[in-house]
């Protein structure tokens, strides 16, 4: 598990210094629960950019956290507007308390799979979706993303949701 993160880790930080970062994004994610998210953008050229992101969802059954890795291509609308295309994958960890049964993600209950219901579960998925950024200055723009994503379990159950992100982008 460990070994996972390190190696997205490492593979965001390869992509960002070899991109021009541009901002540190502050957002809220909306979905069936209420996420806090903090991520990068950097500039990959030809109106290309690299967003990785970690969302944390705090539930009263345990945590949540979506490691997402999203490619924008910018398209300029004018009077300070970009609308983005949304592409990317996204590594998600749920650890669940110990004896819980969680109705915000389709685990498994305890007596059919306790290894991987006390444990915790990894799994991959992929991010589609659009976006639109408002420049409030040069240094501050405010965003909106809608994103479906597809996430597929180990077991029999996929975990998919659309959910929207509001949040800020602070030039660095």
């Amino acid at each position: 598990m460990r070994k996972i993160f390190l190696s997205v880790i490492l593979c965001a930080m390869a992509f960002v210094a070899k991109a021009q970062v541009e901002s540190i994004d502050i957002k809220g994610s909306f979905r069936s629960d209420f996420g806090l998210g903090v991520g990068l953008t950097a500039d990959l050229g030809n109106n290309f950019e690299l967003s990785p992101s970690m969302n944390f969802y705090f539930w009263d059954c345990g945590t949540h956290i979506d490691f997402e890795g999203d490619f924008h291509y910018n398209i300029d609308l004018g009077k300070k507007f970009t609308f983005y295309p949304i592409v990317g994958f996204v590594i998600c960890h749920t650890n669940l308390k110990d004896g819980h049964v969680c109705h915000y993600h389709p685990h498994l209950h305890a007596h059919e799979d306790p290894e991987h219901y006390y444990d915790g579960h990894t799994d991959f998925g992929v991010d589609i979706g659009c976006g639109i950024k408002y420049d409030f200055s040069r240094k501050c723009a405010g965003f909106i993303d809608l994103k479906y994503q597809w996430v597929n379990k180990d077991y029999d159950h996929n975990y998919d949701d659309t959910f929207f992100s509001l949040g800020v982008k602070l030039a660095i």
